[in-house]
């Protein structure tokens, strides 16, 4: 049983390879593939510029982020910060908003578009407050 089922086997890759490639095969073979690496798709210019413009407002949201930290407001965390209540309490709202946006930057790792965002207090707190954030601000990096 097992002799018979290789030897249709052989006989099947047998006429399977006298009869050349079908016209299938043929027609991938020729595809152009000039606009693939190994790990896929070359980039477009747009792509390269929308990936320089998401890399440039991580970086300046990122920079925002370490200003809080060094006034002692923003005790960890990034994307879902832990403010130090007191700090936090003492901010005006535009401070207020602003932590708010640089964790939406964070949270799209430099993309644009609406986020849900909770700042947290240090300790055993409830979240201070959660939010859903635009995430259009401008970023600008620090000379």
């Amino acid at each position: 049983m097992i002799r018979k089922s290789m030897l249709a086997a052989a006989l099947l890759a047998m006429t399977l390879s006298s009869c050349g490639d079908s016209p299938a095969m043929k027609a991938e073979d020729a595809k152009d593939n000039s606009d693939m690496t190994a790990l896929g798709p070359v980039p477009t210019q747009a792509a390269k510029e929308e990936l320089n413009f998401q890399q440039k407002r991580l970086e300046g949201c990122t920079a925002r982020q370490k200003y809080y930290q060094d006034l002692g407001v923003w005790i960890s965390g990034g994307v879902n910060p832990i403010v130090d209540r007191e700090s936090w309490d003492a901010l005006s709202q535009d401070a207020r908003d602003e932590i708010f946006e640089i964790a939406a930057c964070l949270a799209a790792s430099g993309k644009t578009g609406p986020q849900q965002i909770t700042i947290g207090a240090q300790g055993f707190d409830a979240p201070v407050v959660t939010r859903m954030v635009p995430n259009q601000r401008e970023w600008q990096v620090p000379q």
